[in-house]
């Protein structure tokens, strides 16, 4: 995929975390590489500042974690982190959805809609950025129907670890496609106000991401420390 700068935005902090958010998750800075702020800053034309800002942000996600005496680590990849991670997004978001299904609007439907149809033109084009930012975008207008704005916060560092360990990989196999066509019918019941149907698709969605992963990862199966469906309804 083709890599594209965010646009600059009024905050500095803003503009450096997404830059620095965009590059770990297409392995500019790989996992167990040292982010040195004075490199970030002149690469990205800021001041040190914001940078110490978004490497606070990012660790507060999890993304990145300080080294005493080192600085900035961004942290490694392992298959017990990738269970972890998804482990509590299953809880999270099937909470999310069971939640806002009784809710979701004809508004937010459009909204979701639209950010689907950006998501798969970014696909088409390759872009990177578009593709992370509509992904989000898409998944959180669903989670964001259930009208508790610290479940909503709670969700955020599992999705972007999740994002480091998908990375762009999975858009060049046969799981692309499956997990396109489980986007679309998600929207759809959450339409419908099927909360149970919700959650199964999306237990179907993120299981069968963490698996494609784990498999390319450690060539291993996490499916049996996964959450079963039974236990999120």
């Amino acid at each position: 995929m083709n890599s594209r700068r965010p646009e600059r935005r009024t905050s500095s902090v803003e503009f450096v975390t997404t830059a620095l958010y965009m590059d770990i998750l297409e392995g500019v800075h790989a996992p167990g590489s040292f982010l040195r702020l004075n490199d970030v800053a002149e690469q990205l034309g800021v001041s040190m500042m914001p940078v110490r800002e978004a490497i606070r942000e990012l660790a507060a996600l999890g993304l990145v974690e300080a080294i005493p005496h080192r600085g900035a680590q961004v942290r490694h990849l392992s298959i017990d982190d990738l269970v972890e991670t998804y482990h509590g997004r299953l809880h999270l978001e099937t909470l999310a959805l069971k939640l806002g299904a009784p809710s979701f609007t004809a508004e937010r439907a459009d909204q979701a809609w639209r950010a689907n149809e950006r998501r798969l033109a970014a696909l088409a084009a390759q872009d990177a950025y578009a593709n992370v930012t509509e992904h989000e975008a898409l998944h959180f207008l669903l989670y964001e129907s259930c009208q508790s704005p610290w479940i909503v916060k709670a969700l955020l560092p599992g999705w972007r670890n999740a994002a480091r360990y998908r990375g762009s990989s999975l858009l060049d196999t046969h799981v692309r496609g499956e997990l396109d066509d489980q986007h679309a019918l998600l929207i759809e019941a959450m339409t419908r106000h099927d909360g149970d149907e919700a959650v199964a698709l999306l237990h179907t969605h993120l299981t069968s991401a963490a698996e494609a992963v784990a498999q390319e990862l450690g060539g291993v199966s996490i499916l049996d420390r996964l959450p079963a469906l039974a236990e999120l309804r």
